[in-house]
């Protein structure tokens, strides 16, 4: 297993947020980042039956506009700015190039009336494009633009987490054979089974539990699509309910897959329906660095 480290500290303000994710960046090892910023759910759009992205400033229907606001208010579109200011920032101070990571997550608020996968499927045939919010913003960028955009091996501008889920199952059977992962059955749910990893401590942390994959073992997924596209800086703007599981994520990635050489930043503003810098700011943003 690789090494790695990982210190985390909080900040209040969004000029400390900044200043602690460029500092970073001045590490000549790295020619690139790679920026997961503007992740968003889908949310269904009863009136259209459609899956729409859960981003507040570009949905018509009032109704479904004021659930997805309450829900994760502006975190989507704030990262989405974020990403872009850190991108040009790279650039133009250290004339090296940057990639932004779309996640989606496909799951959570979709309907599952054995027309999921349908929706989903229509989805994502559709979405060759960004969000007009997102579009308008990356024109506005000075050295960004949808070329800059990393494809994932599922989608061309998209890494849909029901992917990258169904992509750790199966992993996950072959490292459990091969005595990296354990699996055991579940006695309360007889025929069910959960596996688990066990971190040098003795920490368990499940990761498949009756077949569902949670949220640490889609970013582990994640982080390795990332190695293997060949980068290895990365900054991560993920909701702050997602945080633990996504540093344990990582934490897993860097052990587990061996991908070493790698720094990885974390931070979480907002993402639970945080309407303003200040809300999100107010109650502090936590950032977690790792190296491998």
């Amino acid at each position: 297993m690789t090494e790695f480290t990982g210190r985390d500290q909080m900040v209040s303000s969004e000029g400390e947020l900044l200043e602690v994710l460029r500092s970073t960046m001045n590490d000549v090892r790295y020619d690139d980042m790679v920026v997961m910023a503007g992740h968003f759910m889908l949310f269904f759009d009863a009136c259209e039956r459609c899956l729409r992205p859960g981003i507040y400033e570009d949905i018509r229907n009032e109704r479904l506009r004021e659930q997805v606001k309450s829900r994760v208010g502006i975190f989507p579109s704030y990262t989405w700015d974020l990403g872009i200011r850190l991108g040009d920032h790279f650039r133009e101070r250290h004339d090296r190039s940057t990639n932004l990571l779309l996640l989606v997550n496909d799951w959570q608020y979709v309907p599952d009336e054995g027309k999921a996968g349908d929706y989903r499927s229509s989805f994502y045939e559709n979405f060759s494009r960004l969000p007009p919010t997102y579009a308008n913003r990356l024109g506005m960028s000075s050295h960004l633009g949808s070329e800059h955009l990393l494809p994932s091996r599922r989608h061309p501008i998209a890494f849909p987490e029901t992917w990258l889920r169904y992509r750790f199952q199966n992993k996950a059977a072959q490292l459990v054979k091969g005595g990296r992962l354990q699996k055991r059955y579940l006695d309360e749910k007889p025929g069910q089974s959960e596996i688990s990893f066990t971190d040098p401590s003795g920490l368990s942390l499940p990761l498949i539990s009756c077949g569902v994959t949670g949220c640490a073992g889609e970013i582990v997924e994640m982080i390795s699509e990332v190695h293997r596209a060949g980068r290895r800086y990365m900054i991560i703007l993920t909701p702050g309910e997602c945080h633990s599981p996504v540093r344990a994520g990582i934490g897993i990635a860097l052990s587990l897959y061996g991908l070493s050489g790698m720094k990885i930043l974390v931070a979480d503003p907002g993402g639970s329906g945080e309407p303003s810098l200040d809300a999100i700011y107010g109650k502090g943003v936590n950032v977690t660095t790792f190296l491998s």
